[in-house]
């Protein structure tokens, strides 16, 4: 218990941590919906969805067919945690895994460094609740699809889509321009 108090502590410096609890509550709750459907499911179930929202796909109801979309969420979810904290929030060097030269790392200094960490942990987080929502959402309207109460999943998909992107290009954007020491500055 001592290590689990430990860690959140540590968390807490870069984000809430109860922000950890959210994805596992969404999949968790993707996983009992379906659960509680699966009886109901017609024997086609929609796997793939065009840029309309559209299912374009379907394949035989079947464990796998049903349920690895939420699989798959899982394990990117899971992924992305584990990033986050052993490469981005555990290490004792903030520095340790970013990667520019040791020159570059002692002219930004170590209150630097830290706020790089600080910001990649943080988008790291933000992109993960992305992530694990977009993907128990569009589970949801899949098994809501396959049941007729809905055509697809309309273009949420595509909101989704340009979230991530700007998620990921901000991030990117904002820990670069925070590498650049003043004589690298132009």
């Amino acid at each position: 218990q001592n290590e689990v108090v430990k860690m959140w502590g540590k968390i807490n410096k870069y984000y809430p941590p109860w922000l950890e609890l959210i994805p596992p509550l969404l999949l968790y709750m993707a996983f009992a919906y379906t659960y509680a459907n699966y009886p109901a499911l017609p024997g086609q179930f929609p796997t793939h969805f065009g840029l309309s929202g559209l299912p374009d796909a379907w394949q035989p109801k079947s464990f796998g067919s049903v349920y690895l979309s939420l699989m798959m969420g899982t394990i990117v979810w899971l992924s992305l945690v584990l990033l986050n904290f052993f490469f981005i929030v555990n290490p004792d060097d903030p520095g340790k895994y970013i990667n520019i030269s040791p020159r570059q790392k002692e002219q930004l200094g170590t209150e630097r460094l830290e706020a790089i960490r600080r910001t990649t942990a943080r988008g790291m987080i933000i992109i993960n609740l992305t992530i694990t929502a977009m993907i128990s959402i569009l589970h949801y309207e899949s098994i809501k699809t396959a049941l007729g109460l809905q055509n697809g999943h309309g273009y949420i998909v595509l909101f989704f889509a340009a979230a991530l992107l700007i998620e990921s290009i901000g991030l990117t954007v904002k820990t670069i321009r925070m590498t650049f020491t003043p004589k690298t500055k132009h």
